[in-house]
């Protein structure tokens, strides 16, 4: 075969091309091959010699690039005629590196297979002019050549085998229904809602295995890794210490279960580049985490945030896509939780929800839990006869993909003031938020049958209209029935929602009817006796 450069215009050359383009460009997907692509598959021969070198550099380790492969093919005439390492360079920036390297490396499979199947016709089609060809040899020869070449494939559907439901293996939960162990998670909220609050809580609950949050910490209690970006060391303290103050906790309850590292204080972190142009995953510094990971025993890896991890454009779905799943890889090899923290649209200020997240929406697509935080918002506060600004120390938490899990109801957090403790030098102690479950009021807490007996009963000794409006309004009748003050918020809050209840059960009813001056009016009046 010739070894002077082949024409780079075929569909197959196109699809080895994009193959070699995809391995500079970002080598990860390298893992995910269906088959294992060689070099004999590529009809180009340059090409079949630029993908030895890519295999060679990354069965040692190393991360493939530009310049890596050209300084092993300097020397090479066929890549020197196609404009040397400036060819390289136009294969990874080129716009077939960005087609699915998957699809492409099984086209120029396919390709390989045609092509040796054709090369197998002709040898027979010579062999069959010879005047002593022995046709049946010939065809025999022919079939070996094709099996060879091209292994035949089967397809068969497998049976399901059936099993006791008792021996499948629980799913690994860490804590709840939230984390699961060899997944990722993100957790999506707004400036300011208390998200670093919940989580130094979150973290300090599973390193002591105890359910301050209210969640389980199934299998007790576990190692968590907290890698914050934004803040430094002293804050991060400040935050984890208010919250071992609320809870009662010692550092023996820490020790050895909770590890702290802030870029602020020189704990950098960077897991993806834009080179010239060329996007590039650093696989290395994943491996290298997969490995402290693995000697520590960490069972849960907190990225925050994960915008400031990596250098890549946070719109670019395709390669926050390859990020993604790059830490995806990091927590099932490493066995753990790793969380991944993401700031919420400043676009609208509306419920924020998974969709919600700024940027890309590739990297909560592959995450398996998504945890959004929001605050209580003007509407829930009315209705709960919570004062304006009292609201934004309620924080209600969802996992808003739950696709391991039933959707589960949110959960409310208060937040509350812990003094450190620490005014020193004319300063004043600092105080801290921290987070605690939160129970909405129920308004039926403390409402027995009797009460709504004598309601009833009350009803019918005079006229109480349904208008909140009115001197007669039904509510002031409640309120005076179950001693709550109906002039406060709150109190009025409470008797609207178990009118309401009453009303919807059929315990009371509204009828229209005259009132004094003969307009008519919507009234209260007892409905089905209890």
């Amino acid at each position: 075969m010739s070894t002077a450069p082949a024409s780079l215009s075929d569909d197959h050359d196109l699809a080895e091309m994009a193959v070699l383009g995809a391995a500079l460009f970002d080598n990860a997907w390298l893992e995910d091959l269906p088959t294992q692509l060689k070099a004999t598959h590529f009809a180009v021969p340059v090409h079949a010699r630029i993908w030895e070198q890519i295999q060679g550099i990354t069965s040692s380790g190393q991360v493939p690039n530009v310049l890596s492969v050209y300084r092993t093919l300097k020397g090479d005439p066929d890549l020197t005629a196609l404009g040397g390492v400036s060819y390289l360079n136009n294969l990874q920036k080129s716009d077939l590196a960005m087609v699915s390297p998957i699809e492409s490396a099984a086209e120029v499979v396919r390709a390989a297979e045609v092509r040796w199947a054709r090369e197998a016709l002709h040898l027979a089609l010579l062999e069959m002019e010879r005047p002593d060809a022995d046709p049946a040899a010939v065809l025999r020869q022919f079939s070996d050549s094709i099996e060879e070449t091209t292994p035949a494939q089967k397809i068969e559907a497998t049976p399901y085998l059936w099993r006791d439901p008792a021996s499948i293996p629980p799913r690994p939960w860490v804590l709840g229904r939230w984390l699961l162990r060899g997944t990722t998670a993100c957790v999506i909220a707004p400036g300011g809602v208390g998200k670093t609050t919940f989580l130094a809580a979150s973290t300090v609950s599973m390193a002591t295995g105890r359910p301050l949050l209210g969640k389980d910490v199934w299998g007790g209690r576990k190692r968590v890794w907290i890698w914050n970006l934004e803040d430094d060391l002293e804050e991060l303290s400040r935050a984890i210490q208010a919250a071992a103050l609320h809870y009662e906790l010692t550092d023996l309850d820490l020790d050895g279960w909770l590890f702290v590292d802030s870029a602020l204080d020189g704990r950098t972190l960077c897991t993806a580049t834009m080179e010239d142009g060329g996007f590039r995953l650093l696989q290395p510094v994943y491996d290298k985490i997969t490995a402290e990971l693995k000697r520590r025993a960490i069972d849960v890896l907190v990225i925050d945030p994960f915008v400031s991890s990596h250098d890549v454009e946070e719109n670019d779905n395709g390669r926050i896509d390859k990020v993604a799943k790059a830490w995806a890889r990091v927590a099932k090899d490493a066995s753990c939780v790793v969380i991944l923290v993401h700031h919420a649209s400043k676009n609208g200020s509306g419920e924020v929800t998974a969709m919600s997240s700024r940027g890309a929406s590739s990297l909560v697509n592959a995450a398996r839990s998504t945890l959004v935080l929001n605050r209580m918002d003007e509407a829930e506060a009315q209705r709960l006869g919570i004062a304006a600004d009292e609201r934004r120390r309620f924080i209600r938490v969802q996992d808003d993909k739950a696709n391991r899990a039933p959707a589960e109801a949110a959960d409310w957090f208060q937040l509350v003031g812990v003094e450190l403790g620490n005014a020193a030098d004319g300063m004043p102690s600092d105080s801290i938020a921290v987070v605690e479950p939160w129970k909405l009021p129920d308004p039926f807490d403390d409402v027995s049958v009797s009460d709504l007996r004598e309601v009833q009963s009350r009803l019918g000794q005079s006229q109480w209209r349904e208008s909140i409006q009115a001197t007669a309004w039904v509510g002031n009748l409640v309120g005076e029935v179950l001693g709550v003050d109906v002039t406060d918020r709150a109190g009025k809050a409470k008797v609207k929602a178990i009118i309401k209840q009453w009303i919807r059960n059929g315990a009371l009813r509204i009828e229209e009817a005259p009132d004094a001056n003969r307009e008519l009016r919507k009234f209260v009046v007892a409905g089905d006796l209890t």
